[in-house]
């Protein structure tokens, strides 16, 4: 599988900042990732407290140091809302649309505070025009629990298409599908 090489470590739009993660980001990182409603569709809530005591001994900065790893911040505060990754999707795992099976996968999680203000479309949008202007045209996917709805209008306003659907994690997940250099050419507002 090739690595990922994205040249860049910030993006930003009018609302939102793409930024590696730093040290004020580790609160609000323990709170959405044990908050049982963000993480209603990505089996559950986890510990806190094991959470916090795993990123501060590997370092907050672990937790975008891949490079399509990033934090979705608030441009003025630079508060965190969530983070959000452009990935190679392991050939070991079910959801792939290509025989060679090295498709991107982009995939996200917001703050529940951030929720229904367009700022994941954005986030993801931005993601995706900003590595389209250093990577070859390519698939990416987008996988989702089926029943996520709000995931999968997400998806299909970036421009993602049906792919079909497959068992995954004891659920079906629904897989969608593009190619980089035509995704994320959304209306922003």
């Amino acid at each position: 599988m090739a690595q990922l090489d994205l040249p860049f470590t910030r993006a930003r739009s009018e609302r939102i900042l793409l930024r590696k993660a730093v040290s004020v980001d580790l609160d609000a990182y323990v709170e959405m990732s044990a908050d049982p409603e963000v993480r209603r569709y990505l089996g559950g809530p986890v510990s806190a407290q094991r959470l916090r005591a795993r990123i501060e001994a590997r370092g907050i900065a672990s937790v975008t140091e891949d490079p399509g790893a990033f934090v979705i911040a608030e441009p003025s505060s630079g508060q965190l809302l969530g983070t959000l990754m452009l990935e190679r999707r392991s050939a070991h795992r079910r959801g792939h649309v290509e025989p060679d099976a090295d498709e991107l996968e982009v995939s996200y999680l917001l703050r529940r505070r951030s929720w229904g203000q367009g700022l994941a479309t954005e986030a993801v949008s931005l993601l995706l025009r900003t590595a389209a202007a250093h990577l070859p045209d390519q698939t990416v996917l987008a996988v989702t629990q089926s029943s996520n709805l709000l995931s999968l209008a997400l998806a299909q306003r970036i421009g993602f298409a049906y792919a079909g659907t497959f068992t995954e994690f004891d659920a079906e997940q629904w897989l969608g599908v593009g190619r980089l250099h035509t995704l994320g050419r959304v209306e922003q507002g």
